[in-house]
């Protein structure tokens, strides 16, 4: 969940790399686009939680900002600069695990172009998840073979979609969408009792920010 490892930034290209080395299952961030079309990493719509610096525009919107000016004034507390989706996907080239991308707003054209030069459209294991029907739409037009997950914050939905996700206070729909054929993913589990509960519910995914009780 946001690339989230002991002591190391979410959403971080040092996580990326550890999630590769330790060749961990699976990994997920988020990915925001600012207002010059580029494809970031980067968790909240507008600058402040774990971002620094003198002149880093806190509260200011990812999406009224230029890549450029985000690049020169805010960093990550291990220092990185403010990651680039080109960038992290050059730090999962050979991941053979799950790869999820969270997309925060609907995907720019430097996303399209940045993906297809990736060579990770081919990845099997790779999935597009959003809460916003608007920026998966899309995906399923351009690359009808990468598979989709629908995020929900309350109701379950999303039956059009090849998965399904939704907060772990509603995991008692696991069971119903995965008769359904859907891939389900439950999110945010940080408690092993709750992680046991979603594999006998049969859910498919489990996404936490405590990767040592999975392991």
């Amino acid at each position: 969940h946001r690339g989230i490892l002991p002591g190391v930034p979410e959403n971080s290209l040092e996580a990326l790399r550890l999630v590769n080395d330790l060749e961990l299952p699976g990994v997920e961030f988020d990915i925001q686009i600012t207002k010059d079309g580029e494809p970031v990493l980067y968790h909240d719509s507008k600058i402040g939680h774990g971002l620094e610096g003198d002149h880093c525009p806190q509260e200011k919107k990812i999406k009224k900002l230029n890549y450029h000016q985000l690049q020169s004034s805010c960093f990550l507390e291990n220092g990185e600069k403010l990651p680039h989706l080109k960038d992290a996907l050059a730090e999962l080239k050979n991941y053979s695990g799950f790869i999820f991308i969270d997309l925060k707003k609907v995907p720019s054209k430097k996303f399209y172009k940045v993906m297809e030069e990736s060579g990770l459209l081919e990845h099997k294991k790779l999935r597009f998840i959003s809460f916003k029907k608007r920026a998966l739409r899309p995906i399923r037009r351009r690359w009808p073979h990468v598979e989709r997950t629908l995020l929900s914050r309350y109701i379950p939905r999303g039956l059009f979609y090849e998965g399904i996700g939704f907060n772990k206070r509603l995991s008692l729909f696991a069971k119903v969408f995965n008769f359904l054929g859907k891939n389900v993913s439950l999110w945010t589990l940080n408690e092993r009792e709750d992680m046991e509960k979603a594999i006998k519910k049969r859910a498919d995914f489990i996404i936490t920010d405590e990767i040592d009780l999975c392991l």
